[in-house]
Order: C-alpha cells, then sequence, then structure tokens
C-alpha cells in the first residue's frame, strides 16, 4: 500500500540534498580568522603611523604630479667623480605640444633608432627635514584603514557566524553590512586625503607650495573599493527585505 511521504521528511530531504557554499565548520573557522584580523589589523596600522612619527628628519616620500618640466634638471656623473646638473630634455612629434610630453632617454651605446619613454605623471618625492606631522599624515591612510578593517572584521564575524546557525536574516546583519560598506568607503578615502595632505606639507616647507611650483600634491582615490562599497550596500538592502519577509513568515504561523 503506497503511502504519502511526510511533508518535514521531503523538506529534510531537499535540504540535505542542495550543495551548500559554505560548509558550517568553514564558516566557524573564517569567524576565528576574522576575530584575529579585528585584533591585528587596528594594532599593525598604529603602530606603523606611530613608528613614522618616530623617524621625523629622515627622508619622507610623497607623491607629486609634475606640473612644469621645464624646472626640472637631472644629475651625470663627471670623469672628476663629481655631478652635473643638466636640463631635461624633452622630444615629442614635431607640431605637437602636448602638456605633459613623454621623457625621451637614449641609451649609451645604440643608436637612436631605440629609446626609453619616461611618463611625467604622479612620482615619488623623497625629501629630508621631514616633520612629525608629515609622517602621520603620510600613513595615517595604514592607520585609518586598519581600524576600519579590524572594526569590519568583527561585524564580518558576527555575520558569519549567524549564517553558519542557519540564521542569515536575524535582526542587525543588515546594519551590519551597511556598516561594512561605510567603513570600507571611510578607509578609502582616508588612504587618498592623508596622503595629499602630507605631499602639501612636504611642498609647503620646501617653498614648492604655490601656484608657481613645478609641482602639486597628488590626489588619488581608487574608485573599485568604493564600488564594492556601493555593492554591499546594496546586499544590505537585499537582508534587510529578507528579515521583513521572515517576520512576516513567522507572523503567519
Amino acid at each position: 500500500m503506497d503511502t504519502c511521504p511526510d511533508p518535514g521528511q521531503l523538506a529534510v530531504r531537499d535540504r540535505r540534498g542542495r550543495r551548500s557554499y559554505a560548509s558550517p565548520a568553514l564558516l566557524r573557522f573564517l569567524a576565528g580568522a576574522m576575530l584575529l584580523a579585528g585584533v591585528v589589523a587596528p594594532l599593525f596600522g598604529v603602530i606603523y603611523a606611530v613608528n613614522g612619527a618616530t623617524r621625523a628628519g629622515a627622508p619622507v616620500a610623497v607623491s607629486v604630479a609634475i606640473r612644469d618640466l621645464d624646472r626640472l634638471q637631472i644629475q651625470q656623473a663627471t670623469t672628476s667623480n663629481g655631478e652635473t646638473d643638466l636640463p631635461l630634455k624633452l622630444e615629442g612629434e614635431p607640431g605637437l605640444q602636448p602638456p605633459q610630453p613623454p621623457l625621451i632617454l637614449y641609451i649609451d651605446g645604440v643608436d637612436n633608432n631605440s629609446w626609453l619613454q619616461a611618463g611625467t605623471g604622479p612620482v615619488a618625492l623623497l625629501s629630508s627635514g621631514s616633520t612629525v606631522a608629515e609622517w602621520l599624515f603620510d600613513r595615517g591612510g595604514f592607520a585609518v584603514a586598519g581600524v576600519c578593517m579590524g572594526l569590519g572584521a568583527l561585524l564580518l564575524r558576527r555575520l558569519l557566524l549567524s549564517i553558519g546557525a542557519g540564521q542569515p536574516f536575524q535582526p542587525g546583519n543588515a546594519a551590519r553590512i551597511a556598516a561594512i560598506a561605510g567603513l570600507l568607503a571611510a578607509a578609502t578615502i582616508a588612504a587618498g586625503v592623508l596622503p595629499y595632505v602630507a605631499a602639501r606639507l612636504v611642498l609647503d616647507r620646501l617653498g614648492l607650495g604655490g601656484p608657481g611650483s613645478p609641482m602639486t600634491a597628488h590626489l588619488a582615490i581608487s574608485v573599485t573599493p568604493l564600488l564594492l562599497a556601493v555593492f554591499l550596500l546594496a546586499i544590505a538592502e537585499a537582508f534587510r527585505r529578507g528579515s521583513d519577509l521572515a517576520k512576516d513568515a513567522e507572523g503567519l504561523i
């Protein structure tokens, strides 16, 4: 005699038959790794920035963009074991005057049919006589990124534990994902803005901060992490709506 299978057994079989992307054991392991990252990342970032402050006076490297190549020179060794300053020589196609032409470098012993072409975009400016403020701003992005990474790792740990417990839409998970997105955006902006401030400080100390300077501080903010932050906000909204649907389903039972 045929009997109808229990719906509960069908549900169990269906859940068991589905392939999971991450096992509970893996999720617990990742949660433990996030706890470790939540402690180590802030310490490393802050210690790295403070260590830079102790190097005041040593050469500090900041990113600058070249505005006027005519005021730059190169040093060339002389036969008398000395050095002489030579102006940069730029070569381009006749009739073309691009705002930033490439720097053409010829190779000793090779004819002019082969050459090196160096860009004139952002370069590193190294300057001795640095100050504590310059080092703190130059490495401050690492400190902010470390703190943001640590807080984000702790939030992600709570999220992983709830998913491993079979409760991905528990209250608070949407807010945790949104907070991770905010921390990612803050770390990305700080990593670009703080070194820019350090470059401005160095240029001002050297008397190169005015409009007539051959270089200017270079501001670089990566777009990819900001796009990832927007993606995380979308996931946070999906989790929020999933949590609302879960509450509605509980009310119907």
